[in-house]
């Protein structure tokens, strides 16, 4: 760019440089992509030295790729080397229905992609009927391909890489972070490692500039703050207030570890285990060589160190010998997450439990919706309301989401699954989702295909998590739709087309059985090795459930 092409961007009210305070996923998650987006940016990322960091592994959702990945060039294949990624076919419920036991099967999986329909009803609803008259297959096994596949280990992809399955990925977040500050230094975003000592406010009451203890000042016309929970920029300078809720999720803690795993014994599950505790879930996510895994629960019913001692019994760890890393979390979003001149993103804009893994999912839809929304010096108010409320729709979506979990299930046998059931704060929306549900009308009417849904990321209303999704987790859950009279009303060819869709899912599901290797196998054949660092020496496993 020359000097006069310099000077009328100056010159046209043109944000021109922005400042991010905080590294981690959250920051250059937002630096790559926004220097990918606007490459005459002059951006810098201000990150705090010395933070500890504990590998505990990260879940996400399909479209990763699609929104981020692809949109900054970059393969999937070569990130995945770069952050010992895996993959993830589904969500593994266990013991959501009942205690863990020695021998429990309890378990049902949350999966990607749409339920088929048959005409103009989804099959699910064929499966109510059928439900209805005895047939005792559970509603994933039944409406889904997936199911026996991942009983059985298997990967999302055959051996020429082309996909076999909807899938999204296991990962170190930490090796992400590294990788995309790798990136994005490497298209000129100015890296500093120093301690945010002070926040200069403008006559306004915008942020004018971030002071530093090595004595730097840094302006920008755009601050982004991904500065965690403590929420530096957004809540302590300008005093946003944070929506406490907690009275609709009440988990606000959790303790968690790297384990060390024998996949030649083992394999590596191709799903994400969210196992049910006395006082929450906890969580395993398999990577190469290990599992990230951590207890998520409430300290209204249970202490941290019992957190520990139960997390380290879960998977036969030595407590003494045991790393844990202890993570208080708010529960909740900003009132706005943009503010003046200032854009929280990831955790110092909202969080809920990551029990569907949506704290990734969170950053790059907020990053998304910046870019899609990016403002000249004006600060345009139509373009930060509209994307407060599309971040707005988006947490509110997904909190509603997690709620249907605790309120559905049929445990009662601790002090924490009783407060779930009853004692819970309801919106307005979650009510209404849970009355569609109950009354068979949840069907997949606008959205035919996965494949285009997985490709929309628009967000102007939320709405991520399908109808396929409240059918996989309350249907597992045994809260059982009533069956619509249209169903009931079927013809015989409508019905026999609806057992042609049940047999002809079964049979895909054998012939990928005999074609798709292993998970541990394409693992294998994608990294080359297997990474063991940072994990945790453990007992020989004992059944998780």
């Amino acid at each position: 760019m020359n000097e006069t092409q310099q000077r009328t961007n100056d010159d046209s009210g043109m944000v021109q440089n922005v400042v991010i305070l905080g590294g981690g996923t959250a920051g250059w998650m937002t630096a790559s992509y926004l220097k990918r987006a606007f490459p005459d940016l002059r951006i810098t990322l201000l990150e705090a030295p010395g933070i500890p960091r504990i590998g505990v592994g990260e879940a996400t959702v399909p479209n990763l790729q699609k929104v981020f990945f692809d949109f900054l060039g970059l393969p999937e294949d070569q990130w995945m080397r770069r952050c010992n990624a895996a993959f993830k076919v589904a969500v593994k419920f266990c013991n959501w229905r009942q205690p863990r036991t020695e021998s429990s099967s309890d378990h049902f999986y949350h999966l990607f992609g749409l339920i088929p329909s048959v005409g103009p009803l989804s099959l699910s609803q064929h499966w109510a009927l059928q439900h209805s008259q005895g047939d005792p297959t559970a509603l994933d096994y039944a409406c889904y391909k997936e199911p026996p596949l991942l009983d059985a280990k298997l990967a999302p992809r055959h051996r020429d890489g082309s996909r076999a399955m909807y899938y999204a990925w296991h990962f170190d977040a930490h090796l992400v972070a590294d990788y995309l500050r790798e990136v994005a230094t490497g298209w000129g975003v100015q890296h500093i490692v120093d301690q945010l000592e002070n926040v200069e406010l403008a006559a306004d009451g915008s942020v004018a500039a971030l002071y530093t203890r090595a004595g730097r000042k840094l302006g920008a016309d755009l601050f982004v703050d991904c500065s965690g929970f403590r929420g530096l920029l957004i809540n302590k300078a300008l005093a946003e207030p944070f929506l406490d809720m907690s009275d609709h999720l009440i988990c606000d803690s959790a303790v968690a570890t790297a384990v060390a795993h024998d996949d030649d014994a083992n394999g590596v599950e191709p799903y994400t285990s969210a196992i049910a505790m006395d006082a929450g879930w906890t969580w395993k996510i398999p990577m190469l060589g290990r599992f990230g895994t951590g207890y998520v629960y409430s300290s209204r019913f249970q202490s941290r160190e019992q957190a520990a001692r139960d997390l380290c019994a879960l998977w036969d760890l030595n407590p003494a010998r045991t790393s844990l890393n202890e993570i208080r979390f708010r529960v909740g979003r900003n009132r706005r997450a943009w503010v003046k001149n200032c854009v929280s993103i990831g955790l110092s804009s909202c969080f809920v439990e990551p029990l569907e893994s949506s704290g990734i999912y969170f950053i790059y839809a907020a990053i998304y919706q910046l870019a899609k929304h990016f403002p000249d010096k004006s600060f345009n108010p139509t373009l930060v309301q509209r994307f407060n409320e599309a971040i707005e729709a988006m947490f509110d979506d997904t909190r509603d989401f997690i709620q249907t979990h605790y309120l559905t299930t049929p445990r009662e046998d601790t002090p924490f699954w009783r407060a779930n059931k009853y004692d819970l704060r309801l919106s307005d929306n979650v009510q209404h989702k849970l009355a569609t549900y109950k009354s068979g009308l949840a069907v997949n009417t606008a959205l035919s295909q996965a494949d285009s849904y997985y490709d929309n990321f628009d967000f102007e209303f939320g709405n991520f998590w399908t109808n396929s999704s409240y059918y996989c987790i309350l249907a597992g859950m045994g809260w059982m739709p009533d069956v619509l009279p249209r169903v009931r009303h079927a013809s015989a060819a409508e019905l026999e087309l609806a057992q042609e869709q049940f047999r002809a899912l079964k049979r895909e599901s054998a012939r990928l059985a005999g074609q798709l290797p292993s998970n541990y196998e394409l693992l294998r054949q994608l990294h080359g090795t297997a990474p063991m660092t940072g994990t945790t020496e453990r007992r020989p496993l004992r059944a998780a459930g």
